[in-house]
């Protein structure tokens, strides 16, 4: 028992170096696994960071490329807005002007264009007036055009019928006052920004960025491949959290344009249907992980038998790390040059110690240099003082963490003292406590446009006056031109009665020629006067019986449907109520059955037949007689003023009966039409409003 005993401890002193030497091969192949997997998950950190990164980017840049087209396109529709008229946009050259001028302020939009509800261009920035071309087989417009939708619609690039070069068109539909589609508002945004600002991030050989539309569909890619582009992804395999509706995500992805493995980040942008994808291969990512790890392995092969191999471990440890940050370190530079293309200036804002570092680009945007005092105060006195205040009550709410920053204000530069409009956004950290602790943002000069959009307002604003002051013209004129033309009826009366018996045949002729001119004259002077009046008067709409209407009407014109011999059919009670001015309701009706009586048949008695149905939200009244009835040619011309279809010695008028129900219906909100066929009669349909479509809210 002894022996045995002794045995194994000379075997133990004998070998222990063996079992020392085994632990120590286990501890070391523990760490070298250890540390292979450690540094793996650190280059894929890496990676996902400088990809993410390079998406979040690229987004920020592009939401600005798009919210600048769309603020284009949303300050340019009160153009067609204001009164709805195709016609006289296309040959409005002032507005054209506006379009034009207003494209040329944004840097980045080579031109805008309105296309009416057939697709045809009515104006265009780059040539007027616009030519005869059509959009109507666009996908844009046909998607627009099927759907009413606030929303902008981004289209990949297309080849412009007008630029003749591709571009990445973003349209907003318009419609008329009814709801009813109108046509298009569009802003071309050239590609060619997207892709010089892609390529500056760098993503290296086989790498990519590109924009997709919600559905999938690829608009832009760097680096540009044969059919990528207007392709659809399947993203509920490929990337499921793009599918879901994440607003960002990093994941490894199989390209199915390529086959290509590669670490993928996208970043949704905020205001539109658009995402951001950047990736970078993988094998890319994990070449200078396979070189360490074999490294490592030879070096731990070695560095086994003493502290020499140890040593050299260590020192190529700290050369792989020494490279880990070099490429951090590239990665930083090109997200400065990327940050210098875009124009935007970055801060981080220290609530503890209210201080705030920036960057060069943001120093040079305020005006400031290292000598400045950066805190909140500091910041503040760089705010325009009209708007400090606001400015100071919104930097509460940051501090309190109620909202992160969103803000376009004034500011005057510290080395000039002149004064730009800067956009600021920045999103609050807060600590391990949840209380705000930092906030992270940019800044971006965007003084051309919100001049652009000053220029625009106080155009506006100048055209409103111009039309105003020329209504109250028309007004006064009109009265003013009544008195001459009483005093030339009063002598040509008064001359006939004097010397009638003393004149020929011929001169009681000529003075009736000019008794029946002056009286053509007042009657239309009159009738411009009430053309004026329609719409200018501010009295309050409010319910009408459309029965009320139609009795004022048929009264007021009961001696001209007695001499004629008229039946008027007027729908049976009861009949229901629209929104709208009582008088200016019956002066329609009156028009309408007064036309239907004077341009009657006369191989039959006239027949008007009044019928009122629902439509649209709204109710539409029919006026149709069995009268001379209009060609189809003039339908478009009988609603414009001073339009006659007939001589004057065949129907009296003006010309300005048909203009006044017109203007009458549109300033209710409603529309009129006309169905006719020669020989057989006329219909006019109009629409208004019912009460319950503006009645109060409870």
């Amino acid at each position: 028992m002894s022996m045995h005993r002794g045995i194994m401890t000379d075997g133990l002193r004998r070998w222990w170096p063996l079992w020392i030497w085994g632990g120590v091969v286990i501890l070391v192949a523990g760490w070298v696994r250890a540390t292979v997997a450690r540094d793996l998950a650190e280059g894929m950190e890496q990676a996902r960071l400088r990809v993410q990164s390079m998406a979040d980017l690229a987004a920020e840049h592009i939401e600005h490329l798009y919210d600048s087209a769309d603020a284009a396109v949303k300050v340019a529709t009160p153009l067609f807005t204001r009164d709805h008229d195709w016609n006289r946009l296309a040959a409005d050259y002032d507005g054209w002007q506006l379009l034009r001028d207003l494209g040329r302020a944004q840097h980045t939009i080579p031109s805008l264009f309105m296309a009416d509800q057939s697709g045809r261009f009515r104006m265009h920035a780059g040539v007027f007036p616009a030519p005869d071309k059509t959009i109507e087989n666009r996908q844009y417009f046909q998607a627009l055009r099927a759907t009413p939708t606030d929303q902008a619609y981004v289209t990949e690039p297309v080849v412009g019928m007008i630029l003749e070069r591709q571009t990445l068109i973003l349209a907003r539909r318009l419609d008329y006052a009814d709801g009813r589609f109108a046509g298009v508002i569009a802003a071309n945004v050239d590609p060619r920004t997207v892709v010089e600002l892609f390529e500056t991030l760098g993503v290296g050989d086989r790498g990519v960025v590109n924009v997709q539309r919600g559905d999938g569909t690829i608009l832009v890619r760097h680096p540009f491949r044969e059919g990528a582009v207007g392709s659809k992804v399947d993203n509920r395999t490929v990337f499921p959290a793009m599918a879901e509706g994440k607003v960002f995500a990093s994941n490894v992805t199989v390209s199915p344009l390529d086959g290509v493995e590669r670490i993928t980040s996208f970043r949704r942008l905020k205001h539109y249907d658009l995402v951001v994808l950047a990736a970078i291969p993988l094998d890319r990512i994990m070449a200078p992980w396979r070189q360490q790890s074999v490294r490592m392995v030879s070096i731990v092969a070695f560095g086994i038998i003493g502290l020499t191999t140890l040593f050299v471990l260590l020192l190529r440890r700290y050369h792989a790390e020494s490279e880990t940050l070099a490429r951090l370190k590239v990665s930083e530079a090109n997200l400065l040059q990327a940050q210098q293309v875009a124009r935007l200036g970055y801060y981080i804002f220290d609530f503890t110690n209210d201080h705030w570092e920036s960057s060069a680009i943001l120093d040079d945007i305020f005006g400031i240099d290292q000598s400045f005092q950066r805190t909140a105060m500091g910041w503040l006195s760089l705010v325009e003082p009209g708007a400090r205040w606001r400015m100071a009550e919104y930097l509460n709410g940051i501090l309190n963490g109620e909202h992160d920053f969103d803000q376009e204000y004034p500011i005057l530069r510290r080395s000039d003292g002149a004064c730009r409009w800067v956009a600021g956004l920045g999103k609050i950290e807060c600590d391990d406590s949840g209380k705000p602790c930092r906030l992270v943002g940019t800044i971006k000069d965007i003084t051309q446009r919100k001049t652009a959009e000053l220029d625009l307002k106080a155009k506006a604003e100048e055209l409103i006056r111009s039309n105003t002051e020329l209504e109250q013209f028309a007004y006064v004129a009109s009265h003013d031109l009544r008195e001459p033309l009483r005093m030339v009826s009063s002598y040509v009366d008064l001359l006939q009665r004097r010397y009638g018996s003393q004149l020929g045949e011929e001169a009681l002729e000529f003075i009736g020629f000019a008794r029946d001119g002056a009286k053509r004259m007042d009657r239309l002077v009159l009738d411009l006067l009430e053309y004026s009046r329609i719409g200018r008067i501010t009295k309050p709409m409010s319910a009408i019986p459309l029965g009320k209407v139609f009795d004022r009407a048929v009264r007021a014109l009961s001696v001209k449907i007695d001499e004629a011999r008229a039946e008027i059919i007027l729908p049976p009670d009861p009949l229901p109520s629209v929104w709208g001015d009582g008088d200016e309701l019956s002066r329609l009706f009156q028009n309408l059955i007064g036309n239907a009586v004077k341009y009657r048949d006369p191989e039959r008695p006239p027949v008007i037949r009044l019928s009122v149905a629902p439509a649209d939200g709204g109710w539409e009244i029919k006026v149709a007689d069995n009268g001379i009835g209009i060609d189809p040619q003039f339908f478009d011309r009988i609603f414009l003023i001073f339009q006659r279809l007939h001589r004057r010695g065949e129907y009296e008028g003006t010309g300005i009966g048909l203009a006044i129900c017109k203007k009458v219906v549109e300033h209710h909100g409603g529309r009129i039409a006309i169905e006719s066929v020669p020989g057989e009669g006329s219909a006019f349909s109009v629409v208004l409003p019912a009460v319950n479509a503006h009645a109060p809210q409870q």
